[in-house]
């Protein structure tokens, strides 16, 4: 069981953090693009995988540090804006960003005024840090224009895995594989 403490300016495991964990299938070495808390780099790191864990926030950074030690796993923690400071390649890279569609609200959770301005820019990097054969996991929100976003994107195959469905929004979690 995984132990971690909180901060109330770093993202709170939730929804879809959970679903991401319960429904990903990686490689050995994976990149945990914002991470927040370090709930799901934690996870996989306990199971043995390699796993560097990034996020933008420094106070972010700070609590998968502190949380990286309290669970005894060891990871690479970067503090970075997306791919700014990260090098090499991964099997599985995770991100569970920014996707509602709001502006000028907290970095946790607002996507811009479409939902994609994070995830946008996430895609226009992703492929570069992929092991060939490697795989995205990826959650995106019904409040956005998920069809439109994917057809912008025809660089990736989109998977649909699963999907949470609240009164207000439903999730999904896509696999990303790099069109060939």
């Amino acid at each position: 069981m995984i132990d971690l403490d909180y901060s109330d300016d770093v993202y709170k495991p939730a929804e879809d953090s959970y679903l991401l964990l319960e429904n990903i299938k990686c490689g050995k070495n994976i990149l945990d693009m914002g991470s927040g808390s370090g709930i799901i780099g934690i996870a996989l790191a306990s199971q043995g995988h390699n796993v560097t864990a990034v996020d933008i926030s420094h106070n972010a950074i700070e609590l998968i540090r502190h949380n990286a030690e309290k669970n005894n796993v060891k990871m690479v923690i970067i503090e970075s804006d997306l791919f700014s400071n990260v090098h090499g390649t991964y099997d599985t890279v995770i991100f569970n960003p920014p996707y509602l569609p709001v502006e000028n609200e907290s970095l946790q959770w607002s996507g811009g005024s479409d939902g994609f301005a994070v995830t946008g820019r996430f895609l226009d990097n992703a492929y570069k840090y992929l092991n060939p054969g490697g795989n995205i996991y990826l959650i995106l929100s019904d409040l956005t224009d998920i069809k439109a976003f994917i057809n912008k994107n025809d660089y990736y195959e989109f998977i649909k895995i699963n999907e949470m469905s609240f009164e207000f929004e439903a999730i999904m979690l896509y696999e990303l594989k790099v069109r060939i």
